[in-house]
């Protein structure tokens, strides 16, 4: 039985990514950790999340928070929330907001389809300002809502925090023309008890903490996945390995995909197609790096990022 990052073809991650995929007859890899709408679990926690998103936007609220621990889909969840919203909301979404408040202000409306006839670098804020409140009118007169939704907003400047206040108060006598929506990690909610934040934290009336799975949706969870990788040999999971699965993640879904996969690889080493508790384990111990292996170190990496 060959081990982990040993030579041969398993010492190559692109030829054991391709030859694992073959043995279970995947069209694509289902515990992939690039988020893929095409693979949104709706758990319990999530499935909330999407309500409070959908209430805070349509009832018109300027802001709404979700925050969650790293690895628990938050991402994945702003993505596909604006993949499937309806004709009539517009939305930005902004991955990297390490940026100035004028920065930001460029980043949105492109994103809402503006498009600048010169660098945004030749305008100033204030002319920003005037195309955005512009663009949320006509937005507001066609029947649409606009949300905006930040990711990663715990990386955010208070100056840019208080500067998305300020813009809260762009409104006709009785409508918000825009939502927010902060999506961030646990530090986001710490973050806003600074004493300078205070009102932007008052104006926050909508707020989710995004969960990891509960322990009786891991199974769940992996059947989904593995469902729409279209297997032509299904493998499958017992019982064993899944309670290995959750023990070692906490029900993260990032932690539980670059778990599943390495223990998918491990079966296909064994030529298995069940998944048993010591794959898992086998794949535990090379994320952690148990045995050592500089080697096998440097090839999971390579397996996790192909």
């Amino acid at each position: 039985m060959k081990k982990f990052g040993e030579g041969g073809e398993f010492g190559n991650s692109t030829s054991i990514v391709r030859s694992y995929m073959e043995y279970f007859g995947f069209e694509k890899r289902p515990f992939f950790i690039t988020p893929d709408t095409e693979f949104f679990f709706l758990s319990n926690s999530h499935r909330e999340a999407l309500n409070h998103l959908l209430y805070g936007i349509h009832e018109g609220m300027g802001f709404v928070l979700i925050t969650g621990e790293v690895g628990t889909g938050k991402t994945l969840l702003s993505r596909y929330f604006v993949e499937n919203a309806d004709e009539k909301l517009e939305t930005a979404l902004i991955l990297n907001p390490r940026v100035s408040e004028k920065e930001l202000l460029w980043l949105i409306l492109t994103d809402l389809g503006h498009i600048f006839s010169k660098s945004y670098r030749s305008l100033t804020r204030v002319g920003l300002l005037e195309l955005f409140n512009r663009k949320l009118l006509e937005s507001y007169g066609q029947g649409k809502r606009v949300a905006v939704i930040i990711d990663e907003a715990q990386d955010l400047d208070d100056r840019v925090l208080e500067f998305l206040r300020l813009l809260s108060n762009l409104e006709t006598h009785k409508d918000k023309l825009m939502t927010i929506v902060l999506l961030g990690q646990p530090e986001l909610e710490k973050k806003l008890k600074n004493r300078n934040l205070r009102q932007l934290k008052q104006r926050i009336l909508v707020r989710h903490r995004l969960e990891p799975l509960e322990k009786d949706e891991i199974g769940v969870y992996i059947d989904h996945r593995i469902t729409l990788a279209a297997p032509r040999e299904r493998p499958y999971f017992d019982g064993a390995a899944l309670n290995q699965l959750y023990r070692y993640s906490g029900g993260i879904p990032r932690l539980i995909n670059a778990a599943a996969e390495l223990a998918l690889i491990a079966a296909y080493i064994d030529g298995q197609h069940r998944v048993e508790k010591r794959h898992v384990a086998r794949a535990i111990d090379t994320l952690e790096g148990t045995d050592r292996s500089r080697e096998r170190k440097s090839w999971i990496r390579r397996i996790l990022r192909f």
